[in-house]
């Protein structure tokens, strides 16, 4: 008896050791539900106006050679598509435009005022430098702020903007956030700033951008708006009047939200808010009626949405919650293909000065930008890994599978489409939990290389680690110049590449805490190091081990110590 009980306690500690992996089916329609078609290079960058300088420096000689390798981290994964880059904020609506500045491209006019808005001179230097990224990069396209404060202005900075920009020039968003401009006191003349008094605006500055140096920029859908955030409605905006009036210069639709804000110092959500992937459907579905009426109209020509700003809390994030793998990473990986899955054409995480807990990097002092080293935060390893998620030369359709029907479950995961003929060209898993969790992908799958997939993972030490991530065996952990390198795959934290034969289905194993990408069509042949049999070890963690397992070494032992 007293063996029994030995080997029972030895088995227990082998089961603690090695954590049981859940099981959970996938089920993996044959076809998109959705008609909503994205590109590679739908998760695009939101910069801060005023903080301009500190990622590009004050002219086109001093753009740091860091930041144009980041950039170039993402186009070399976008395929044909340019990286998305938007240039505004609450600053851009509070500046002012000087056409005869030129290096310095941005000046700080008011030190003392809100970190949240802070206003600058700034000139035509600031379209130079951008062009000039564009050029080292091979191809960027911006989204610029125009203000609609003062639109005597706008005239200028769209003609300025479209002479440098050219064709780079992707569309102008008109005001930002006008349903804050009461509590903003942006409006101290308005008691209560309402949806008609932004419409007369609207038209306002459109009537002033419609004779520029560059012609008529209200022709040819360069235009976007109304980028509210919190209190409007977008379905009543939109029938008031909004789409009526502005349909025929309108190419996109804009909102800008955040989960919650940090403003006043206290927030609502922890860190366990925001690796629940059932709160972020929740999130995206905000504005769903607006949304509908956008995704609706399939005519040509039609304005399309974009969530031109958003992160994980709104006035610089949350230390030790926006900063962290789990949501700088992980959350934003799956909100961005969730926003992909409801309509969206494009969302943009924005990023500010440095020491923002919620930045994509953090540059060296602006003084050392072209000679200090550059630090990798996690929101930017999210970017890299959604271009490869979402690379095609046909455009994506992405389909939330919904994996669990528990409201706080950890896990999560999509299939990805090809626009034209509806394979299936990826599965992407979430498991934001500690322990493993084996997905059982079905036979009879539709996609183009599914004997060879390749299987990557975005992982970390843990959910709070900021630093030691890799993704597909690189991580930019020690590489202070916007370079990947090979990451130590025996580390317990960085994984090899999986191979595996999903021709009459297959178990991916996700390890706690990662996203699993597997690559199912002809792209999988090309990054594959290493195979996998029926079991995978993953570092520190053995995950395909379970009570069975557990169970013939309860027996072994009872025959060694008999």
């Amino acid at each position: 008896m007293l063996h029994l009980f030995t080997a029972l306690f030895v088995a227990a500690v082998l089961e603690s050791r090695f954590a049981v992996t859940a099981d959970v089916q996938l089920v993996v329609p044959s076809s998109p539900s959705s008609q909503n078609v994205v590109a590679s290079n739908f998760f695009g960058i939101s910069f801060e106006l005023s903080f301009m300088n500190e990622y590009f420096g004050n002219d086109t000689d001093t753009i740091p050679q860091a930041m144009l390798n980041y950039l170039s981290q993402i186009r070399s994964r976008t395929g044909s598509n340019d990286v998305r880059i938007r240039v505004g904020g609450n600053s851009g609506d509070v500046s002012t435009y000087v056409p005869t500045q030129a290096s310095p491209m941005l000046i700080l006019t008011d030190p003392d005022a809100d970190s949240n808005s802070q206003p600058v001179n700034y000139g035509p230097m600031l379209w130079e430098v951008m062009e000039k990224v564009s050029e080292e990069v091979n191809g960027v396209q911006y989204l610029i702020g125009l203000t609609i404060n003062t639109t005597n202005t706008d005239s200028v900075i769209a003609g300025d903007a479209t002479k440098f920009l050219g064709n780079h020039l992707d569309a102008m968003l008109l005001g930002n956030e006008p349903d804050l401009y009461t509590a903003h006191d942006q409006r101290p003349n308005v008691v209560n700033y309402t949806v008609d008094d932004y419409i007369g605006e609207y038209s306002a500055a459109l009537h002033d951008i419609s004779n520029t140096t560059a012609g008529d920029l209200t022709n040819g859908h360069n235009v976007a708006g109304p980028t509210v955030c919190c209190d409007w409605d977008l379905a009543t905006l939109l029938d008031q009047g909004y789409l009526s009036n502005f349909t025929n210069v309108l190419k996109y639709i804009t909102l800008q939200h955040y989960p919650q804000n940090n403003c006043f110092g206290s927030y609502q959500y922890q860190l366990v808010y925001y690796t629940q992937h059932g709160n972020l459907v929740d999130l995206a579905a905000w504005q769903k009626p607006g949304i509908n009426i956008i995704t609706g109209n399939t005519t040509r020509g039609a304005p399309r949405m974009l969530m031109s700003e958003f992160n994980s809390a709104s006035c610089g994030g949350i230390p030790g919650i926006s900063d962290t793998f789990a949501v700088g990473a992980l959350w934003s990986i799956d909100y961005a293909l969730q926003l992909a899955s409801v309509g969206y054409t494009a969302a943009y995480i924005h990023t500010r000065e440095q020491g923002i807990s919620y930045n994509l990097v953090t540059p060296p002092n602006v003084s050392e930008i072209n000679t200090g080293p550059w630090t990798t935060d996690p929101p930017f390893y999210a970017l890299i890994a959604t271009a490869e998620i979402l690379a095609s030369s046909n455009g994506i359709i992405i389909n939330d599978l919904n994996v669990s029907t528990d409201v706080n479950a950890t896990i999560g995961g999509y299939a990805i489409y090809d626009a034209t003929n509806s394979s299936l060209n990826r599965i992407v898993l979430f498991n934001y939990g500690t322990d493993s969790i084996e997905f059982r992908l079905p036979s009879g799958i539709k996609a183009t290389n599914p004997t060879n997939a390749t299987v990557k993972y975005l992982s970390a030490s843990s959910i709070t680690e900021k630093y030691e991530i890799a993704w597909g065996e690189q991580t930019f952990l020690g590489a202070g110049d916007g370079k990947p390198i090979s990451a130590n795959t025996s580390n317990g934290w960085a994984y090899a590449n999986q191979s595996v034969d999903c021709s009459n289905g297959c178990n991916i194993t996700a390890p706690g805490p990662s996203l699993s990408v597997v690559f199912l069509d002809s792209l999988s042949s090309s990054s594959h190091k290493s195979s996998s049999g029926s079991m995978s070890v993953f570092g520190r963690r053995s995950i395909v081990m379970g009570s069975g397992v557990a169970l013939i070494w309860t027996f072994v032992l009872l025959w060694i110590f008999e």
